[in-house]
């Protein structure tokens, strides 16, 4: 297993972080050969096999439970529920498989019009890394599909994209929790089948 283990907290190439994906037998898959440097395939993970999925890179490791849906971040655990006021629906931490994965990274490309030399003339660099998954689910009298991806931005704080969408009118709190702690509670009303979306900075 790589994560979860803190020997493996650095890019094996140039790139800030990259994509492991963990096997319940104790193999694995990244997206580039932690020996050999080899780029590999997201399509050629084995959703079935699953068990964490996240990066690893500049001395961080985040990543996520396929198990339950808890997202791990250095050793802190953060949990999603969204409540109203006669119920609580847990989005993570229930025992079904969140293993419809999602990685990708966010670029910025810079051109240098003034510049007349073909060398040089475009820069580009990866601004943002960032893992999660999509899980529809049916709790008790409501139907939601939510997605949650952690952002890595390079030079600025982390933070969470909360995306929920509900068959029914829902008046409810998103509940953040931090190592099992309320971390903030967010006021956030959801229409019928119209999704709400939700920046939450890791504090």
């Amino acid at each position: 297993m790589i994560l979860g283990n803190k020997h493996y907290n650095r890019s094996p190439v140039p790139q800030s972080f990259i994509w492991v994906a963990d096997y319940y037998d104790n193999t694995y898959l990244s997206e580039f050969d932690l020996n050999t440097k080899e780029p590999k395939s997201f399509y050629d993970i084995n959703r079935n096999k699953l068990v964490q999925f996240g990066l690893i890179g500049e001395g961080s490791q985040v990543y996520f439970d396929v198990a339950n849906g808890t997202f791990n971040i250095n050793g802190h655990r953060i949990t999603i529920s969204y409540a109203t006021e006669n119920f609580e629906y847990p989005l993570t931490g229930r025992a079904v498989l969140y293993n419809d994965v999602i990685t990708f990274k966010e670029a910025v490309s810079d051109a240098d019009i003034f510049t007349r030399s073909s060398d040089g003339r475009f820069s580009h660099f990866i601004s943002s890394f960032n893992v999660g998954y999509k899980k529809q689910m049916e709790l008790e009298d409501v139907d939601i599909n939510f997605q949650a991806i952690l952002t890595v931005p390079l030079n600025a704080p982390s933070y969470m994209q909360i995306k929920i969408c509900s068959n029914k009118d829902l008046d409810g709190e998103l509940i953040i929790r931090l190592n099992g702690l309320i971390s903030e509670k967010i006021h956030a009303p959801l229409k019928e089948n119209m999704a709400g979306m939700i920046n939450w900075e890791i504090k």
